[in-house]
């Protein structure tokens, strides 16, 4: 189920400079790009966390942006964005992320599958430092499918 929502096309890597917000943006562009949300889907996270803080930070250099589905989600979704220079939550030093993985919920049932698999690899130390490593969206499937396969 994960593999089916982080395609190729959905895995992204930058090497710039970016605020909490362009990270948020960027990591978010391919749900974008694909039609499963809308714009205003991607203000709701910012919003949020402007709102509440950085409720979206999962520890271990990691985010899970998201928002309600009413707030613009089409269709389920996922995305995600590996930085090489840590983006500062909240301009905070405290909530230093490098791996941003973008949900787009249509529910709140449809994505507890794919979430439970990505928070299995998020607290395999192993999984997570492949992750962290990874340098193209190949290696990313492949840990994917690793990790699915094992199941």
């Amino acid at each position: 189920m994960l593999t089916d929502l982080l395609t190729k096309e959905k895995i992204n890597f930058t090497n710039r400079e970016l605020t909490w917000q362009e990270a948020i943006e960027l990591a978010a562009q391919p749900l974008l790009d694909k039609h499963e949300i809308e714009e205003r889907y991607i203000k709701a996270i910012i919003d949020k966390v402007e709102a509440f803080g950085p409720y979206i930070d999962l520890g271990l250099g990691i985010a899970l942006p998201h928002a309600r589905p009413e707030e613009g989600v089409k269709k389920l979704g996922m995305s995600f964005l590996r930085c090489e220079h840590p983006v500062k939550l909240m301009n905070d030093d405290k909530h230093e992320i490098k791996l941003f993985i973008v949900l787009a919920a249509i529910d709140n049932e449809t994505h507890l599958r794919a979430l439970s698999t990505l928070t299995k690899i998020l607290s395999n130390k192993e999984r997570l430092g492949q992750l962290l490593a990874a340098t193209n969206a190949t290696e990313v499937e492949q840990i994917l499918l690793e990790e699915e396969g094992e199941k």
